[in-house]
């Protein structure tokens, strides 16, 4: 991104450029009788042209030396948000096996949707979501500069877990589509439940390739 600042200090560096050039050619085609007078003057431009010129390099050094290290510090910046996000990304994938594998997942069998949103919500599963969200947003305002792609992801996210934990836990004849948690995760008997697996899947695959994909583009 270039930065805002650059054009306005190139312009001021060329007037000042001008002015004392103009200054300079005014003092040598002086048409005054006094020729010491006209030998003063122009030593006197081509002073203030050096010193001109000298002003314009040292502001250049350090107009380049800002531009550098806010180039640097949004990196940083960036890359930190993307390591977060991965981190975030991991916590779901844990928190993914811990909810329908872990020990208590039998636990949470025959409940209707509202209490399996609750329990998800408590969940280190949910924490992870809820967590990831928020590095989507910022990774949507300050890295890809867009206040609805990732945002998107987690959403899709929040919504297919939600749809998996209905079909895996909810009462017989309400969504649940086997009896134990076990058929669920490996039989697959619903066509529901093989879709929306097929989605989760997908929208991971999708996720861990564009954080690589941005990761690469910030280091």
């Amino acid at each position: 991104m270039k930065d805002p600042y650059a054009f306005g200090f190139y312009c001021a560096c060329f007037a000042l450029a001008v002015v004392v050039g103009a200054v300079f050619y005014s003092a040598a085609v002086s048409n005054s009788p006094a020729s010491a007078a006209n030998a003063y003057y122009i030593i006197e431009a081509a002073s203030s042209l050096t010193e001109a010129l000298a002003i314009i390099g040292i502001a250049g050094v350090v107009f380049k030396a800002y531009g550098s290290w806010k180039h640097d510090t949004r990196q940083h910046k960036a890359l930190s948000v993307i390591w977060d996000a991965n981190v975030a990304f991991r916590e779901i994938e844990i928190g993914f096996n811990e909810w329908f594998f872990g020990p208590t997942a039998s636990q949470r069998s025959e409940n209707d949707n509202g209490k399996i949103d609750s329990m998800l919500a408590a969940s280190p599963f949910g924490v992870a979501l809820k967590a990831f969200k928020k590095q989507c947003i910022l990774l949507d305002k300050v890295v890809v500069k867009d206040h609805w792609r990732w945002l998107n992801h987690a959403t899709q996210l929040d919504m297919l877990a939600r749809a998996l934990s209905a079909e895996a836990f909810g009462a017989v004849g309400k969504g649940r589509v086997t009896h134990t948690i076990v058929d669920i995760l490996y039989t697959h008997e619903g066509e529901t439940w093989q879709r929306t697996q097929a989605d989760w899947e997908a929208e991971l695959t999708a996720i861990e390739r564009e954080l690589a994909a941005l990761e690469e583009v910030y280091t």
